[in-house]
């Protein structure tokens, strides 16, 4: 059996490679005699060895290999192929941290499939079955409401509960990188008292502004969130804990000229329809379809000329800050206000 792990969501898929190799242990291999590990940079030969080798006091045996689409060149993937008729004794897992479209581009990944799908053509018209040659896991970055639904499940998961302005919250700051999302649900849980069933209460939005960090791209989100609501003391306080964590005024312009050109570009199409989808607007601007939905929901709340008259000071101001004439604080906290009124 060959099963391919893969996507740039490395938590989940790490955690898929963990739930395999727990689950062949506890069925076929309890003393962990035929469970062997492999990196791309080790010998191809015994590599193949360890796939090949009948099981040791067993009836199964399981080889992981880290990043082998990922790094094998063209001039050397034929030496694989036989990885696609991996005797039925083997479980080969290829662990990779490539997304859908680069895993397909990689020559090994073509020749495996290519060789897995000959191999079973036989046996499939024979049967009458349609046969897959590969088991694919894929672990695409999670955005929006899947990103939602996995956070929400790793609250209950982990004895927690979150209310939804909590989570609504939590999953904009720190978007989907899920190692830190793990880290920031644990502290949260912590903080609650949620593991002490006695003082068990639910994470409130209040505990994710006290306790969690946002990533910049979500500090940036819930600052044009609390503009666009008008929430000035929140917006302000947003603002200088960017500041007060490192952040540079001229990235931080930077972003905010990024996320006004977003806006008006959301505005325009809700003008031209008002029914416009995130999906349309993130083929239209080729930008991810979680940032099209968010520019869509704040883009609703500010008008097409308002955003217009913003971008020309925009202008003004980066050329003000490039020539020495305007400080970047200064321009932050000017576009800031123009936008909250």
């Amino acid at each position: 059996m060959l099963i391919l792990v893969y996507g740039d969501d490395t938590f989940r898929a790490q955690e898929k490679v963990g739930k395999l190799r727990e689950a062949f242990l506890e069925k076929h291999d309890k003393a962990g005699f035929n469970l062997a590990e492999f990196a791309s940079t080790d010998k191809p030969g015994e590599i193949l060895q360890a796939v090949s080798s009948l099981p040791f006091m067993g009836s199964k045996r399981m080889v992981v290999i880290r990043d082998l689409v990922a790094t094998t060149k063209t001039d050397a993937k034929d030496q694989w192929a036989s990885l696609a008729n991996t005797p039925e004794s083997s479980v080969v897992v290829l662990w990779e941290t490539l997304s859908e479209k680069e895993i397909e581009k990689k020559p090994l990944y073509k020749v495996i499939a290519s060789e897995a799908k000959q191999s079973l053509d036989g046996i499939a018209s024979a049967s009458g079955l349609a046969m897959t040659g590969v088991h694919k896991f894929s672990f695409p970055i999670l955005e929006g409401s899947a990103l939602s639904k996995w956070t929400s499940d790793r609250v209950k998961e982990l004895g927690g509960q979150i209310a939804p302005d909590a989570l609504r919250e939590l999953s904009d700051r720190v978007g989907g990188d899920l190692w830190q999302m793990d880290g920031e649900i644990k502290k949260l849980i912590a903080f609650t008292g949620t593991l002490v069933p006695s003082s068990r209460r639910t994470i409130a939005l209040a505990d994710v502004d006290l306790l969690v960090r946002a990533t910049f791209d979500g500090e940036i989100f819930a600052l044009v969130d609390a503009i666009s609501r008008k929430e000035s003391s929140r917006a302000i306080r947003l603002l200088e804990e960017e500041r007060l964590a490192g952040g540079s005024d001229f990235a931080i312009f930077g972003m905010l000229a990024r996320q006004v050109r977003l806006l008006l570009g959301a505005r325009a199409s809700l003008d031209e329809d008002p029914r416009a989808t995130s999906s349309r607007l993130a083929s239209e601007m080729e930008i991810n379809p979680f940032v099209a939905q968010k520019a869509i929901d704040q883009a609703r709340k500010f008008t097409l000329a308002d955003l217009r008259a913003t971008h020309e000071l925009l202008f003004r101001y980066d050329a003000g800050m490039k020539s020495g004439v305007l400080d970047a604080e200064l321009a932050v906290d000017l576009v800031t206000t123009k936008l909250i009124k």
